[in-house]
């Protein structure tokens, strides 16, 4: 049973309720199922003006199996990374199961600090111990393979770019070894952070390697893109290329070619995913609609739009994503 503690009505913590579980990234998918939920502690400050707020900087999830963290990054950093996810938990021989991971529109780097995950398709593949994931067009299953400690950064989707030295667009549906990415650093920092034993000495040690990293030698374009990706994130993907491309003051060849590099799909590509996410949220919030109302909201021309784009996105129809989804939030608004 999910009991949310220091709410201050019913209201707010049916409403953190909803948040929480759409940043869980393990139960926002399909074919979860099983886990029992004993509590999730919430914790809340009182800011004297404006009334209750929630302590973003970090709330903890325990369930019977898993513990699951959320860590903002430091201002430095801010601009460029959404946030840090850490995940914690033991799948026992006969509990594991196959989670489905589909397009959230965000590029991420992955640590593992404990047994690996299993990513399944036409062939099996144990993933390795940092990875890079570009963004995604399509789904995929991965299998956990025991107990599983890990740790994500997070970009915002116009700034992954600025970490590394190739366009973003190569690791379109691609994971990449970070050490493939930026030579035998990667190799360092991975012993390194086995040898600190806290989660915010590994935050911490994660944050001077990204600094590091962190080019600015493309703020010009990095501007302008940022400000497409403020338009898509206000329309909720039903914005055209054409009308992006003009506010960004390009033509739509030099606007796809720079979005492209930066976020790694194209715009069409993007607000594919962005319209996927929308609908994810629209049924949060409006659990009722049937789903050629679902359709018309979002932006689809009708239903058989819509369902085209979740089997492409998701592999499922949008009936049977909802249905099968423990908890069918959207990871991205």
């Amino acid at each position: 049973m999910l009991k949310i503690m220091a709410a201050k009505s019913s209201s707010l913590k049916r409403r953190f309720r909803q948040k929480v579980l759409a940043t869980v990234p393990f139960l926002s998918t399909p074919k979860v199922t099983g886990w029992a939920y004993t509590e999730i502690n919430i914790h809340l400050i009182k800011c004297q003006s404006t009334g209750w707020h929630f302590f973003l900087y970090l709330y903890t999830i325990n369930l019977a199996t898993m513990q699951f963290r959320l860590i903002k990054p430091s201002p430095l950093l801010a601009p460029y990374i959404r946030q840090y996810w850490y995940l914690e938990m033991d799948a026992r021989e006969g509990m594991q199961k196959t989670e489905r991971v589909v397009p959230n529109g965000f590029v991420e780097m992955t640590f593992h600090f404990s047994d690996r995950l299993m990513r399944i398709g036409e062939t099996c593949e144990m993933q390795p111990g940092i990875i890079i994931s570009g963004q995604k067009t399509g789904f995929f299953d991965v299998l956990p393979t025991g107990r599983t400690e890990m740790l994500s950064v997070q970009f915002y989707p116009h700034s992954a770019g600025l970490f590394f030295p190739f366009p973003v667009s190569e690791l379109a549906d691609y994971s990449l070894h970070l050490e493939d990415a930026v030579g035998t650093v990667a190799r360092e920092l991975e012993e390194q952070l086995q040898d600190l034993s806290s989660l915010e000495e590994r935050v911490a040690h994660i944050e001077r390697f990204l600094l590091h990293l962190l080019s600015r030698n493309t703020t010009y374009q990095w501007n302008r893109i940022c400000h497409t990706i403020h338009l898509i994130n206000n329309a909720k993907g039903v914005i055209s290329v054409s009308e992006l491309a003009d506010a960004a003051c390009m033509s739509r060849k030099q606007q796809e070619r720079e979005f492209k590099k930066m976020v790694g799909l194209s715009p069409k590509q993007y607000l594919k995913v962005i319209r996927f996410q929308s609908a994810l949220y629209a049924h949060q919030q409006f659990p009722g609609d049937t789903l050629t109302e679902l359709a018309y909201r979002c932006g689809y021309f009708d239903q058989s739009h819509m369902i085209n784009d979740f089997r492409q996105l998701s592999g499922i129809t949008p009936g049977q994503y909802f249905s099968e989804c423990e908890a069918p939030y959207s990871d991205y608004f």
